[in-house]
């Protein structure tokens, strides 16, 4: 199965995850939505998301730990993922890049996000 043309958007704060969604769809994408780690991996696994937008701080199966199930999971250890935080440091930026995640600091400026999105996975 190729992957959909949709970008999954993995955050637990509603603003946000509102905010990503508008910006996306703004710029041309489909977007489908997941409140938390877990629900997050659930559903890349099963709609095979172009592209992964993930909070890495979150409540239960943090962003982190999502990115290593995703990663682990044949369906989705290719997919394209852009890590998100407002608790950066340098050794949560090294733990999602060493895993394959290009990383950005909250907040993320709409045209920020779509440009980091490009260079994640060219149109």
């Amino acid at each position: 199965m190729t992957p959909s043309n949709v970008i999954l958007v993995v955050d637990d704060d509603p603003f946000m995850r509102e905010i990503t969604r508008i910006h996306l769809e703004s710029a041309g994408y489909s977007v489908a939505l997941a409140e938390s780690g877990a629900e997050g991996v659930e559903k890349a696994i099963n709609i095979r998301p172009s592209a992964v937008i993930m909070d890495y701080a979150m409540p239960g199966v943090s962003g982190a730990e999502a990115l290593k199930q995703l990663r682990s999971h044949a369906a989705t250890a290719t997919t394209p993922v852009l890590m998100l935080s407002a608790w950066s440091s340098p050794e949560t930026q090294r733990e999602a890049e060493h895993l394959g995640a290009a990383w950005l600091e909250k907040p993320v400026l709409g045209e920020a996000l779509i440009e980091a999105l490009r260079r994640l996975k060219p149109q």
